[in-house]
Formats: C-alpha cells, structure tokens, sequence
C-alpha cells in the first residue's frame, strides 16, 4: 500500500500579522512558519500505518520552509519527500491545491491520502472533499484511529458527548485526521541529521479545474479592546479600588 500524506505549512499564530496594502490578504514577508498541526498527525498516522502494514509513506510539503518540514517527515519514517510549488505566495487555497494533490496521487498510485481536517486557511476542511470528489475516491474527515482489515480501512470518528463511530471504507480513500492513535514522535537530533541528506523531489502546481465560487474581499485586524487591572489580594484595598473605579464610571449610589 502507499500513502501519500499531505504538509501545509501555515504562518505561526504567536507572530505578528500584518495585512498587506490592498487589505485583502497578510504580509508574509516577515512571518514564521509552522507546519499545520492536524498535517502533523496526519503524518504520523501515516508512519504508523506503514509500521503496522509495510505500506510506503509519500510526504509532499507546500509552503514556505517545506524543506525542513520534510526532512522532518524523513526522520519520522517517510519513504519519499516532494515539495509542491504552489505557485503563489499567499494564502494555501484547498480549491487551487487539490487539483496538484490528486496529481501526485495518481502518478504515485496512492492507494489513500491523508492531510489534516482543516487548518488555520481551510477552517472549513475543504482540502478532503475536494480531492476525494476530483479523484472519485470514498472520503470521511474527523479520524481519531485508522487501521487496515484486508483491503479495507478502519476508519474511528469522534463524535459529541465522547461517541465514536467506526466505518469500513475501501481503498483507495481520501482522510481528514483529526488525531492521531498516538501523539506525534519526537525525533532525535541525529536523525535530523540523517535526514538532512534526503533528496527532496519537485512536483508542480496542478489546475484543479474548479470554477471560482467566492474570493476574499477584505480582512480586518481585532479591534483595540480595554485593558485589565489586577486589584490586589487586599479585601479592603480591592474594595476600595472597585468604588472608586465605578464612581469614575458614572455608577450611582456608590
């Protein structure tokens, strides 16, 4: 079996955002980047796979720092690593991807893809649907287990109120991991190392052929909100402190 695993690489959520001059999208010059946590145990949900079944493991990483990402995934126990050129330097489009996705998956006769439910660009989680509707591939999203009967995948979905449901797809599919059955690996130094001599393949933007349904027409930063105070440990110096702040507010009877 193969797995082809999909990496997006995100800006890191703890920077500073600024949008860029037309305000429709952020400035990525100066930003960080991370890969999308769900991708990350997508991705070891595909190494364990390969170490429960001898399946092969095909990471392709988009974004910038796609390289170190997949020199990270070799590490973990990926077969094979390929950096996508995504054509843009914005934001990860699930529409315009996929169709590179379902490229790459059919020249590598994948048999299932994985990626992340969603990320912090597709909080929608399109990515899955998209692919598995342009490959003709069943797709569930959601996964907090998968497993291999047969020819079949064993698909665990959580639900609310701590209700899982389990299906039965056959291959080949198309997955959103939303946990992995086992936290993502630490990978030790020397590894990296190992790794860090890894070919990287190139694979190159791909139309997926969907007619544009809506685009971004604005974005706005959150606005400017009061600040806290701490009062203090003091009973009588919080009380004091709180009369004299609602007598400055105007509140009457204080």
């Amino acid at each position: 079996m193969k797995i082809l695993v999909v990496l997006r690489m995100i800006p890191d959520s703890a920077g500073e955002l600024e949008l860029t001059s037309d305000g429709r999208g952020i400035d990525r010059e100066w930003l960080d980047f991370q890969l999308n946590d769900f991708d990350d145990h997508a991705l070891e949900e595909a190494i364990l796979l390969k170490e429960a079944s001898g399946a092969t493991v095909v990471a392709v990483a988009i974004g910038e720092g796609s390289n170190r990402v997949l020199q990270m995934a070799v590490a973990r126990g990926a077969d094979e690593a390929i950096a996508l050129d995504a054509q843009a330097d914005g934001m990860i489009d699930s529409r315009a991807i996929a169709g590179s996705i379902v490229a790459l998956a059919r020249s590598k006769a994948a048999d299932l893809v994985l990626c992340g439910v969603q990320s912090t660009e597709d909080l929608f989680g399109q990515l899955v649907p998209y692919a598995g509707a342009l490959l003709g591939w069943p797709h569930v999203s959601g996964s907090s287990r998968l497993g291999i009967e047969g020819s079949a995948l064993r698909v665990t979905q959580e639900r609310g109120g701590g209700i899982a449901a389990t299906y039965e797809i056959a291959l080949p599919a198309v997955i959103g991991v939303q946990t992995a059955s086992k936290a993502p690996r630490y990978v030790s130094g020397s590894k990296l190392r190992e790794a860090s001599k890894t070919t990287i393949g190139k694979a190159r933007f791909e139309p997926a052929g969907f007619e544009r349904s809506a685009e971004i027409v604005a974005l706005r930063l959150p606005g400017q909100r009061g600040t806290g105070e701490h009062l203090g440990d003091n009973p009588e110096n919080v009380a004091d402190r709180l009369a004299s702040i609602l007598a400055a507010k105007g509140f009457a009877g204080v």
